[in-house]
């Protein structure tokens, strides 16, 4: 078993992947010589901590330019009814079924390219001692969210926007302080991963 968490990056469809349902996000959209999810990733390379990527097949060619063809795992294929935050619950559950071993999973969205790497440690960190973690900037919570190996069978079974929203209503979160504004910064404020992270935002602090 790995010592460390698992850091689960998340990347969204992009308008031709869904199928025109929604506008684009900005995951692709240049960013000096790499797109944002390849900076996004090469934070995590950086971080030590083990990784796997799960994004849309036009994502995941880009990923496997940085990491092992079984480190990245094509978006699960769902109805295009389905919303993008449903279908982006449904990748966190691929994701931690791919790395069922881990000893906990670090999920971060694949457009927050400004993260430190001193952040990706305290978060791993953390998630050794509780069940639910988050680093916080200045009172205000930020991205990755940990998630402790205990939550396995209820991650894996994640298939809607809704499912997760009742799996972090469950369990209390405890946030850490960070002295990193790179946390809150998002790429794209209106895309699914947005509203990902509403869903992942809304656990209860836990009583220090």
């Amino acid at each position: 078993m790995n010592k460390q968490p698992t850091l689960i990056i998340l990347a969204e469809p992009t308008l031709s992947s869904a199928g025109g349902a929604d506008p684009g996000p900005a995951n692709g959209q240049s960013l000096g010589l790499f797109s944002v999810m390849d900076s996004t990733v090469r934070r995590g390379l950086a971080s030590g901590l083990p990784m796997v990527v799960v994004a849309p097949p036009d994502m995941a060619r880009q990923a496997r330019i940085l990491l092992p063809g079984n480190d990245v795992i094509d978006l699960p294929e769902m109805s295009r009814t389905r919303s993008r935050a449903d279908r982006l619950a449904r990748a966190v559950a691929a994701g931690v079924e791919a790395s069922a071993n881990a000893p906990g999973w670090l999920l971060l969205p694949a457009d927050m390219p400004m993260l430190q790497v001193d952040t990706l440690r305290a978060v791993a960190n953390a998630v050794a001692l509780y069940t639910v973690v988050f680093p916080q900037y200045r009172h205000r919570r930020g991205h990755p969210v940990g998630f402790s190996a205990e939550l396995f069978s209820e991650l894996i079974r994640l298939d809607s926007e809704r499912d997760l929203a009742r799996l972090t209503a469950r369990y209390p979160a405890m946030g850490i302080d960070v002295d990193d504004p790179g946390v809150l910064m998002a790429q794209d404020a209106q895309s699914g991963l947005a509203q990902l992270r509403v869903q992942l935002h809304s656990t209860n602090l836990a009583r220090r």
